[in-house]
C-alpha cells in the first residue's frame, strides 16, 4: 500500500499532471462513449422521436451533472488545503457540506421536476408530438440525477 502512494510534496510538476491526467481523460472518455453508444442504439432501434425524447430528458442531468462536479472539485481543493496546514476536521467539514448540499439540490430538483412532469417537459422544449414519449421516459430517467450528481 505504502509504495503506491503519491508523494504530492516532492513530485515533480509535470509527472503529476501525468499521473492524474490518464485517468481523468480515460473516465471521461467512457462516459462520453457510454452516451454516445446509449444515443446510436436509442436512434436504431426506436427511432428519431425516442431519441429526441432522451435528449430532451437528459439535459437537466447534466446540469445536475455540472453542479455535483463543481461541488466536488471545489470541496476536494479547500479539504486538501485544510488537510495540507494539518487541520482534518475543517477538512472533514468541508467534504460533508458539499455532500449535503449536493444531496438538498438533487432533492430539490426531483421535487421540482416530478411533481408537474408535463410542465417540466414544456419547459425543456418538448413538443407536443412528443410529449407522450418524454412523458413516459423523463419519470423513470430524471430520478438517476441523485446518483449521478453526487459529489465525485
Amino acid at each position: 500500500m505504502k509504495r503506491d502512494a503519491i508523494d504530492l510534496g516532492n513530485v515533480h510538476i509535470p509527472t503529476l499532471f501525468r499521473i492524474y491526467l490518464v485517468p481523468t481523460l480515460l473516465g471521461m472518455l467512457a462516459l462520453c462513449a457510454v452516451t454516445a453508444t446509449d444515443g446510436i442504439f436509442v436512434g436504431r432501434g426506436c427511432g428519431s422521436d425516442a431519441l429526441a425524447a432522451v435528449n430532451i430528458c437528459i439535459s437537466p442531468t447534466m446540469v445536475m451533472m455540472g453542479i455535483g462536479l463543481m461541488l466536488g472539485v471545489g470541496a476536494s481543493v479547500v479539504s486538501s488545503l485544510h488537510l495540507a496546514a494539518g487541520n482534518i476536521k475543517a477538512a472533514r467539514l468541508n467534504i460533508t457540506q458539499a455532500l449535503l448540499v449536493a444531496t438538498v439540490l438533487a432533492g430539490l430538483f426531483l421535487i421540482a421536476t416530478l411533481s408537474s412532469p408535463r410542465h417540466t417537459a414544456l419547459l425543456l422544449g418538448s413538443s407536443e408530438s412528443l410529449m407522450q414519449l418524454v412523458l413516459d421516459i423523463c419519470p423513470g430517467y430524471l430520478p438517476r440525477v441523485c446518483f449521478r450528481s453526487g459529489v465525485r
